[in-house]
C-alpha cells in the first residue's frame, strides 16, 4: 500500500487565533488545577490553622538613677511559647514543636485565663532572666503582664511583660538577657530625661547576653555595633523565619538554569523592596498586614504557576515581580517596625537590614544554584524533573498560605 506524501505548511492568517487558543490550554489546565487544590485546601482546612512563626521578642530597658535606682525592662513576646515549654531557639514555627499541641491550647485560651495562667507561672521564668549590675546578679520581680486578645487565632499573639529590679548604689553598667529557650531578643535602650542619643540596641541571639549599659550617662554605640546588628536583624528574618520570601526568590530561581534570567530577576525585586521599606519605615507608607500577608502568599503561587509555561523572561514579569517586590518590602517593614530602628542610627541601621535581607537572598539562592546548575548542569531534563515538580511544590504551598491567611482574617 502507498502511502501519500503530505507536506505540512504554515496556519494561514485566518487561523492564528486558534493556534493561541492551542498555545493557551496547557497554562489554562494549570490554573484550573491549582484552583481546584486552592478550594480542597480551604475545605481541608481546620477551622484554626496553627502556623505560628516565632518572631524575636522585643524588650525597652529603662534606667531610673532617682533614688532608689532601678531598671525597668518591657518586654513584647509570645507567651505561649514559654507557658508550652518549647524550645524557641531551636524551631521557627510552633508546629515543628512536640509541644505545637499545647501552644495551639494556650493560644486558644481568652487573653484574660492566659495572663492569670501566665502570673501564677512567672517564678518559673524568673530562673530565666539574666541580668547584672556590673558582676552583681538582679533579681527581677512582675510590675505588669498583659495580653492582646487577638482573635485570629492563625497568628501569635503579643504579651506584654513589664518587670523591674533594684540597682545597688554604686552601680556603673547592665547587663541583660534570656535563656535560650525563650528565642532571640531586640534589646532597645530608652531614654530617662535625657538626650536621645547613642542608646544602646542589640540583636540578641538564643543566650547571648547584652553589650555592657551605662547607668549614667549614655552607653556608647560604634556605628559598627548597629551595622552588625541590624544586618543580623535582616538575615534572620531571611534565614530561618522568613519562609515566604524563600519560597518567593526560589520561585525566581526554578524560573530558568541560567545565571543572567536569574541575576534579573532578583534585582528587580531587591530594587522594589527596598524602595517600600524606606518608605514604610519612614511612616510615608502604612499598609495593614492583613492585607500584606495574602497578597504575599498570592505572589509566590503567580512566579511558581508561571514557571511552568514560561522558558523566557519577558517585561512583563519583570514589571509583576517589581511589584510583588513592594508587597515584600512592606512585609519587611512590618518586622522592623515591630524591632524599632535605632534612634541615632537611622539610615546606617536601616540600610545594614536591607543588606542583612540581601545576604539571607543570597545564602538561599547560591546553594540551589550550586546544586542544581552547576553539578546538575541544567540539561534538558532539569525542567521536567526539578525545575516543574519544584515549581508545583512551591505553588501548592503557597496555596495553603493563601488560604489559610484568608481565612484567619
Amino acid at each position: 500500500m502507498a502511502y501519500q506524501k503530505t507536506n505540512f505548511r504554515p496556519l494561514p492568517n485566518h487561523c492564528k487565533e486558534e493556534r493561541v487558543v492551542v498555545t493557551a490550554q496547557p497554562a489554562m489546565r494549570v490554573w484550573l488545577s491549582l484552583a481546584l487544590l486552592l478550594i480542597s485546601l480551604i475545605g481541608s482546612l481546620p477551622d484554626h490553622a496553627s502556623a505560628h512563626e516565632i518572631r524575636p521578642a522585643v524588650a525597652d530597658l529603662t534606667i531610673s538613677t532617682t533614688v532608689p535606682a532601678t531598671v525597668t525592662i518591657s518586654i513584647d513576646f509570645t507567651a505561649e511559647t514559654f507557658l508550652s515549654g518549647l524550645d524557641a531557639s531551636q524551631i521557627k514555627d510552633t508546629d515543628q514543636a512536640p509541644q505545637s499541641a499545647d501552644y495551639d491550647a494556650l493560644r486558644a485560651l481568652p487573653a484574660d485565663v492566659l495572663a492569670a495562667r501566665f502570673t501564677a507561672a512567672f517564678a518559673d521564668l524568673t530562673a530565666g532572666l539574666v541580668g547584672y549590675a556590673d558582676k552583681t546578679p538582679l533579681t527581677f520581680s512582675l510590675d505588669a503582664f498583659s495580653v492582646t486578645d487577638n482573635p485570629a487565632l492563625a497568628l501569635p499573639r503579643s504579651s506584654r511583660l513589664t518587670i523591674s529590679a533594684p540597682l545597688p548604689d554604686t552601680t556603673t553598667t547592665i547587663q541583660f538577657g534570656w535563656d535560650a529557650k525563650l528565642g532571640p531578643l531586640v534589646l532597645r535602650q530608652q531614654a530617662d530625661g535625657v538626650a536621645v542619643e547613642n542608646l544602646y540596641t542589640g540583636y540578641l541571639v538564643p543566650g547571648q547576653l547584652s553589650a555592657p549599659i551605662a547607668v549614667t550617662g549614655l552607653t556608647p554605640q560604634t556605628n559598627f555595633d548597629v551595622f552588625v546588628d541590624y544586618i543580623k536583624i535582616g538575615f534572620v528574618h531571611i534565614l530561618p523565619l522568613g519562609f515566604d520570601h524563600i519560597l518567593f526568590v526560589l520561585g525566581l530561581f526554578f524560573f530558568a538554569a541560567r545565571l543572567k534570567p536569574l541575576l534579573i530577576q532578583v534585582t528587580s525585586f531587591t530594587l522594589a523592596h527596598t524602595v517600600t521599606l524606606a518608605l514604610a519605615t519612614t511612616g510615608l507608607v502604612t499598609v495593614s498586614p492583613a492585607v500584606i500577608e495574602p497578597l504575599i502568599a498570592a505572589s509566590i503561587v503567580y512566579v511558581a504557576v508561571e514557571n511552568l509555561w514560561r522558558h523566557q523572561l519577558h517585561a512583563g514579569r519583570l514589571l509583576i515581580i517589581f511589584g510583588f517586590g513592594l508587597l515584600h518590602g512592606l512585609g519587611f517593614a512590618s518586622v522592623l517596625g515591630e524591632i524599632g530602628l535605632a534612634p541615632s542610627h537611622f539610615i546606617l541601621s536601616l540600610v545594614s537590614f536591607n543588606i542583612g535581607v540581601e545576604l539571607g537572598q543570597l545564602a538561599v539562592l547560591a546553594p540551589a544554584y550550586i546544586v542544581f546548575v552547576m553539578i546538575a548542569g541544567g540539561g534538558v531534563w532539569y525542567r521536567r524533573l526539578i525545575a516543574t515538580p519544584a515549581s508545583l511544590a512551591i505553588a501548592a504551598t503557597g496555596l495553603w498560605m493563601l488560604a489559610s491567611r484568608l481565612i484567619s482574617l
